[in-house]
């Protein structure tokens, strides 16, 4: 009975843990991509889809077959005004169908999308619409309603009517499978349809999808009925639990997803995906992020993601990628820690302490109800701590316990803020926890932590902290820097603190406290520096070989199996531990997570092969032993090449199968030499692929790596050209390049004919200047004989009349030079008479005044009357108009020079400016004293005046100065 307990036991614990795990690898949503008609500019629905060898995805939609090249939409029209139900991509060749209407579009040779209808003959007129597509071996089906139209080599090889309706058509383990409406389940062989056994049982039903479980084992899919499993023997209803789901869910489609799980397309519930023994892995709908519940077709690409044809719009589902979202739908808010304990999972967010049972984690169709908010911890929550005497919830309010779904506070209101909890080496029932402000003590008595008082001698922020081997606290603090903390014997303070400022350590402004291995770490921007119990060491080199100089990330975390978590500049990645104790760098599994994280409080929570990161809209799930493959090639396309005034545009595609080949080199005349040319690349997980271009030619020009999916040259030189584009993806996947030849005519003028022509008309131009230059030269001959002749005529007149013009000149002048002499005379004589009839009046009053006087008997009187005299003769000496005749002399014999004087020097006055006209005129002092009627001792001082009101210095000569005015 024990043995049988314990077999109980392991069977539930398999089926309740260990299956779950190894089936729901996805605990969240995936990664979702939405396309509404207004980005592809097509109508709402979408029936069908394809890829091409290409990697080009089609979609049947009612505007007409839509093309999708992972950047750009284009939507084709050549099939007219029809609404395209089916499509099938085979080989070169995209088959498409509507109303009364099919056939295939094709590259020409050209690369020029054409479309070549096959529903010409006369028995097809009214086939009705194309709803299915299919390559059976060498022969295309197409069908209808009606029946189904088999073609080989673009004939018509047989028309299969159906006996009152063919519903559906598949193609499932090389089987032709087609329902009847009335026979149910029948199978084409060569050109009839025969009843399968059993298959009656889908008349009346509507079988929306065929899918292939294994060779011998297939799933139909019905519209109302749910699934039926067919061992190729007889048919039953799939005895699972996501059937009943199904039929209310009513399946419209179903695609098989690289043999590991079933995908259904619903009316009612968006996409369910399901393994092949029918347990539920996920559940994707509008609530989840699908946006449209109706799902009119699946298609699964060679990326490994389903792309959904909605009743309005494009869905992506990245199931090939390893992580998914527990956000959005679930309504968490943004994730800071997780933990699991007791069979629940609980979440820290900036909403509050949430929970969930761990059966209900594992159930993929979870739902927001699922996930109970714990009461009382609403607001920011920082931190979980647990032990076998509970749970602890670090929150902005303080410390919360949690029991039962409850939160108490055992912490005061001072307490804000407790980024973390520190458990005490060697302490069980002590334990610290880091605050906004400090440190805290708490301790274990009667089962339950208790809070015991603020840790004196230390008020820092304390967000990370770890101990060293010496039983010393590092507290690491964004701004200030890194403390050594010392504690007393009970923790109930720090006795000492040493603190180590960043400016020690340049360029380490962000350094965070980690432990690694039992080592602890000063984490900075570059590098890592050792942390023992005597200070800061020397920079660690372990991990310095995985990260470029400069980009070491942020923040380690180590988990219990020894990996080493990294973050920095909001990506992740991880050091995986191998057997032989090295690492293995892994990041792209991550990049999904770009830009998603909580900057600046990273967290990642490792539970067995689960790991969970804190996202800003909750929390993203990765399983570590996803295997996918992150290096698959992929194709990059020209997808337009055209002249900026050229209505022609040329397309070139990569294939699989073999290389590309430009049919035709098109050339383009020099004056409309400019193009616009667009590339995208057909990897469809990620849009951050950037693109490199390269000209050859003539002019060569090289672009960076970038995402800008186009490029324009103008004005290129004339010459061939080989445009290359390459791509690469965030990977470091790079597709191979793609190359476009084209050429750029030469202007007419520099054409071959336009050479010939040049050539032509140098020789005849040579010819004609030879001969001209010739007859110039026997001219110019004649001309110059004339023109000597002339001119020895002409020089001698000249010479002969400049003779007698010399000579009339020197007469002239002579006679000028005795008109001034005589002038001058003869002012010199009229100037000399003025003075001798003025002194001749002047004396002749003096000698009637004198005889006047001779007649006075009085001596008094006689006295006065001389006195009177003698000032008359010094007035007379003085008399201004003396000075005016002697100014009109100086000027007739000096020019201007008083002009100039008093031009250069306006401040002097008339007996400095006399002054200045006897030093020129060359006369003494005692001769200008004389004139002047004054002393020697008074015309030198005059003459030292002089030289300060004319600005001389004491080595400047004055009579030189007055000379060169």
């Amino acid at each position: 009975m024990k043995r049988v307990s314990i077999y109980l036991s392991v069977l539930v614990f398999f089926f309740l843990f260990i299956l779950p795990a190894a089936v729901a690898q996805k605990f969240g949503i995936p990664e979702l991509e939405y396309f509404n008609r207004r980005q592809y500019q097509a109508a709402t629905q979408n029936w069908k889809i394809s890829q091409s060898n290409s990697d080009l995805l089609y979609f049947g939609n009612n505007d007409g077959l839509l093309e999708y090249d992972g950047v750009n939409w284009r939507l084709h029209k050549n099939m007219g005004d029809i609404i395209v139900r089916s499509v099938k991509c085979i080989d070169d060749r995209i088959y498409a169908g509507g109303y009364n209407e099919f056939g295939y579009f094709q590259y020409d040779s050209l690369h020029h999308f054409s479309y070549t209808s096959l529903s010409v003959h006369p028995e097809l007129r009214n086939i009705g619409n194309i709803w299915t597509i299919l390559e059976w071996g060498d022969k295309v089906v197409f069908h209808s309603q009606a029946g189904l139209c088999i073609f080989e080599n673009d004939q018509l090889l047989e028309l299969i009517p159906a006996r009152s309706r063919f519903i559906s058509v598949f193609l499932v383990n090389g089987m032709l499978l087609v329902q009847d409406e009335a026979q149910g389940l029948m199978e084409v062989r060569g050109v009839s349809a025969y009843p399968l056994p059993g298959g009656q049982v889908f008349a009346g039903k509507n079988v929306s999808s065929i899918l292939a479980i294994n060779e011998g084992k297939i799933a139909i899919g019905t519209s109302k009925s749910g699934v039926f499993i067919w061992d190729l023997q007889s048919f039953t209803p799939w005895e699972v639990e996501v059937n009943e789901r199904l039929k209310a869910a009513n399946i419209f489609c179903g695609a098989s997803y690289n043999g590991e799980y079933l995908v259904f397309g619903t009316i009612q519930r968006g996409v369910f995906i399901t393994d092949m023994e029918g347990r539920l892995v996920m559940q994707v709908d509008k609530d989840k992020g699908l946006v449209n519940n109706t799902v009119l077709s699946l298609f699964v690409d060679k990326e490994g993601s389903i792309w959904c044809g909605l009743d309005n719009g494009i869905g992506r589902i990245n199931l090939k990628s390893g992580i998914s979202f527990l956000n959005g739908y679930y309504d968490l808010g943004t994730g800071y820690v997780m933990d699991y304990y007791r069979g629940r999972y609980f979440f820290g967010t900036n909403q509050g302490l949430f929970s969930i049972e761990e059966e209900d984690f594992y159930n993929p169709l979870k739902g927001r109800n699922h996930f109970k908010k714990i009461r009382g911890t609403e607001g920011q929550v920082w931190s979980i701590f647990h032990d076998d005497t509970g749970l602890l919830c670090g929150h902005d309010a303080g410390i919360f316990s949690i029991n039962n779904g409850k939160a108490v506070s055992i912490t005061p209101s001072s307490v804000n803020g407790v980024w973390n909890f520190i458990k005490i080496p060697e302490q069980p029932d002590l334990m610290l926890a880091g605050t906004y402000y400090g440190l805290v003590r708490l301790q274990r008595e009667g089962g339950v932590w208790r809070y015991k008082g603020q840790v004196e001698g230390f008020s820092e922020s304390s967000r990370y902290a770890e101990w060293d081997q010496m039983g010393k606290l590092w507290v690491s603090h964004g701004e200030l820097g890194i403390f050594q903390l010392t504690f007393s014997s009970d923790y109930e303070s720090v006795t000492s603190v040493k603190e180590y400022s960043f400016s020690e350590f340049p360029n380490n402004k962000t350094g965070i406290v980690s432990k690694v291995n039992g080592r602890l770490l000063f984490t900075g921007k570059e590098g890592y520096y050792q942390i023992n119990s005597e200070g800061i060491g020397g920079v660690d080199e372990s991990y310095k070989a995985f990260f470029e100089p400069g980009s070491y990330p942020d923040k380690l975390i180590a988990d219990k199996n020894g990996n080493i978590w990294f973050f920095i500049n909001n990506k992740t990645g991880v050091l995986r531990r191998l057997e032989d104790g090295s690492y293995k760098k892994i990041v792209f599994p991550f990049i999904p997570l770009e830009q998603k994280l909580v900057s600046a409080f990273e967290s990642v929570f490792v539970n067995d092969n689960n790991v969970f990161f804190g996202i800003e809209d909750g929390f993203a799930h990765y399983y570590a032993q996803d295997n996918s493959n992150f290096r698959l090639p992929f194709k990059v396309h020209l997808r337009s090449f055209k002249g900026a005034s050229d209505s022609v545009e040329y397309v070139l595609h990569q294939r699989e199968d073999r290389e590309v080949q430009q049919q035709l080199i098109p050339a383009y005349q020099f004056k409309k030499n400019a193009f616009e040319i667009h590339y995208a690349a057909t990897f469809y997980q990620d849009a951050e692929v950037q693109y490199a271009t390269r000209l050859s030619g003539p002019d060569v020009q090289v672009s960076e790596w970038s995402t800008q999916p186009f490029v324009q040259y103008s004005k290129l030189k004339e010459g061939d050209y080989t445009f290359t584009v390459k791509a690469i993806n965030r990977y470091g996947v790079e597709a191979m390049p793609l190359s476009f030849r084209f050429s750029v005519l030469p202007p007419w003028y520099r054409t071959v004919y336009a050479k010939i022509t040049y050539s032509i008309l140098i020789v005849l131009m040579v010819a004609f200047l030879t001969y001209i230059f010739n007859r110039r030269i026997e001219i110019s001959r004649q001309n110059e004989r004339i023109r000597q002749r002339q001119y020895y005529k002409v020089r001698e007149e000249q010479l002969s009349n400049e003779a007698l013009r010399s000579e009339k000149e020197m007469i002239r002048l002579r006679n000028e030079k005795l008109r001034n002499e005589m002038l001058f005379k003869e002012k010199e004589l009229a100037n000399s008479t003025m003075n001798i009839i003025q002194k001749n009046e002047f004396l002749a009053s003096v000698k009637e005044r004198l005889t006047r006087i001779k007649t006075l008997k009085d001596t008094s009187e006689i006295a006065h009357k001389l006195d009177l005299l003698i000032k008359k003769i010094n007035k007379d000496l003085d008399s201004e108009s003396h000075w005016e005749v002697f100014e009109l002399h100086l000027e007739q014999v000096h020019e201007d020079f008083l002009k100039r004087l008093k031009a250069k020097h306006p401040d002097l006055s008339s007996k400095e400016q006399k002054l200045c006209a006897y030093i020129r005129m060359g006369m003494s002092s005692k001769e200008i004293a004389v004139i002047m009627n004054v002393s020697y001792r008074a015309i030198e001082n005059n003459r030292y005046r002089l030289r300060q009101n004319l600005g001389l210095d004491s080595g400047e000569n004055l009579s030189r100065y007055i000379n060169s005015i």
